[in-house]
């Protein structure tokens, strides 16, 4: 039994509104235009005008993307949102972060995941307020079967971005793969709430709803 399995309450429950397990894969192609467009920053030396500042800006832009992918049916039009919202999240704002994620993700590909999980907590260090940061080293703990780090990552995730479905999906998988089906089943859903068109999800939370709840009468 996973040590952090006294707070998977908490952490199902923890988001008001509706798994980093694996991302949805990018489009092949993606829109002409921008699915939305943020402020551009002012240039060096002069003053912003007036409205909203950048970081509002970005906020403003992924509230605008989930709201469409809460709503999106069709299953290519969800993965080129959802593709949006997650390069929108991998901006730390900051180039040292940028550099050592950059330089994880590639000890990743090389399966150096001690190495990939030390780059990380240096990122999560310089920019804790990141949630994709946490999300990432989650990422690399599930992969090394850490599966009590991870949740304590998905943990973080979810406190700074509630709406990360890649992270309500890795824990519905952890959950899941250490028994609590009720749980992964309630994280699960999390994850359809936010993306429902989301590939191969709904069938699998159907066949696990049929395992937890029965047949409905």
């Amino acid at each position: 039994m996973i040590r952090c399995a006294l707070s998977i309450a908490l952490v199902v429950t923890l988001a008001g509104a509706p798994a980093f397990a694996q991302s949805p894969p990018p489009p092949e192609a993606g829109p002409a235009q921008p699915l939305v467009s943020e402020p551009a920053p002012a240039p060096d030396g002069q003053a912003a005008k007036p409205g909203l500042s950048q970081a509002d800006g970005h906020a403003k832009a992924i509230d605008e993307l989930l709201a469409r992918l809460a709503k999106t049916d069709n299953p290519d039009s969800a993965r080129r949102i959802a593709a949006a919202v997650q390069a929108m999240w991998s901006r730390s704002g900051s180039d040292t972060v940028d550099l050592l994620i950059a330089r994880s993700l590639d000890a990743q590909r090389k399966t150096k995941l001690d190495v990939a999980v030390k780059l990380m907590d240096e990122a999560i260090g310089l920019r804790p307020d990141y949630a994709e940061g946490w999300n990432r080293r989650a990422t690399l703990r599930f992969m090394a079967k850490d599966y009590d780090e991870a949740m304590a990552d998905i943990h973080e995730t979810l406190i700074r971005e509630p709406r990360h479905f890649g992270a309500w999906m890795g824990l519905g998988r952890i959950l899941q793969d250490s028994g609590f089906k009720a749980k992964a089943l309630a994280a699960y859903r999390r994850a359809l709430d936010i993306y429902p068109a989301i590939k191969g999800l709904k069938r699998e939370v159907d066949d696990l709803a049929l395992k937890v709840e029965g047949q409905p009468i």
